[in-house]
């Protein structure tokens, strides 16, 4: 009797241990993809921060000391440039997918019927993500533009409305 009892103790202690040692790991595991996901969306948006006019005029303004009248002279430079870089990406990114577009070509003749249409798949989820992108660089792009560059490091007061998404 006591050997039986002994028995249905140890066994209900292994299984609070498994459970247990589950739920660590879980939670170990549920820390670190929350680090990196916190990193990744970190980067994003000092990447962000560092790409659209507004920032680059008041980078520019804050390192070089502007004068008001200066940051008024140098405002439709950097305008115009970041349009032809806006230009420059965008015909980059039509010549990327012909290269991609080609070599998934030469790629579909050494690949099974499965494997092209896996192929297609993936192509097509890059198209989505690709357009999703597209739109919300649109929208940042509408929100710096009502962002002028005024002084050290700040773009001017944010317009009327919601915050902007990080």
């Amino acid at each position: 009797m006591a050997q039986r009892r002994f028995l249905t103790v140890a066994a209900t202690l292994k299984i609070i241990l498994a459970v247990s040692g589950i739920f660590v790991a879980g939670a170990v595991t549920g820390g670190f993809a929350s680090l990196r996901v916190a990193d990744h969306l970190a980067r994003q948006k000092r990447a962000q921060e560092r790409t659209g006019p507004t920032e680059i005029g008041a980078r520019l303004a804050e390192q070089l000391q502007l004068t008001p009248e200066q940051k008024e002279k140098i405002r439709p430079i950097i305008t115009r440039t970041s349009e032809e870089l806006r230009k420059v990406r965008r015909e980059a990114f039509g010549q990327m997918a012909s290269v991609v577009a080609s070599m998934d070509a030469e790629l579909s003749k050494d690949l099974t019927d499965e494997q092209r249409v896996r192929l297609k798949e993936i192509r097509a989820k890059e198209e989505e993500r690709r357009k999703q992108w597209t739109i919300e660089r649109a929208e940042r792009a509408k929100r710096n533009e009502a962002r002028p560059f005024d002084g050290p490091g700040e773009p001017g007061p944010r317009p009327p409305g919601p915050p902007p998404a990080p």
